[in-house]
């Protein structure tokens, strides 16, 4: 497997195998059992195996949404998806919508990278989803008002 990330603020590390992704954490860091039930809940067999540090990951087609022009068309197709995902989460959320959680192969478009995924208040939502797309978008992303 080949390291292809590394957090050493979050002690995480990504590894890629040809078949799945590892993530590894240095210490636990969240509640296992609860995180493992949403992931199945929200991307039913995304995670192929799982140990006390490390959790496998089905590899998901696409190209990171970082990589696209930021056309207007394109920002409100990306808000869009954000929107619906939380709307389908509810009261879930996942909580870190950088470019780089959002894949797009084709016209689906699928989110990674579920570490933050909690119970947020509405109002907690939309702003953490404006601030990620402002900060991914500057100021071609002009979010509706909370």
């Amino acid at each position: 497997m080949d390291l292809i990330k590394e957090n050493k603020e979050k002690q995480r590390k990504v590894y890629k195998s040809p078949t799945f992704y590892r993530k590894v954490w240095e210490q636990q860091p969240f509640e296992w059992e609860e995180h493992l039930e949403l992931l199945d809940k929200f991307m039913p067999g995304f995670v192929l195996d799982y140990g006390n540090l490390y959790i496998d990951y089905k590899i998901i087609s696409g190209v990171p949404a970082n990589t696209f022009p930021h056309t207007k068309e394109f920002i409100d197709k990306i808000y869009n998806f954000c929107i619906n995902n939380i709307n389908t989460t509810s009261p879930y959320a996942h909580g870190d919508w950088v470019l780089s959680n959002i894949l797009i192969d084709d016209d689906d478009i699928h989110i990674i990278d579920w570490d933050n995924v909690g119970i947020y208040s509405p109002t907690e939502i939309l702003e953490k989803l404006h601030s990620d797309l402002k900060s991914a978008f500057g100021d071609k992303f002009d979010p509706p008002s909370i």
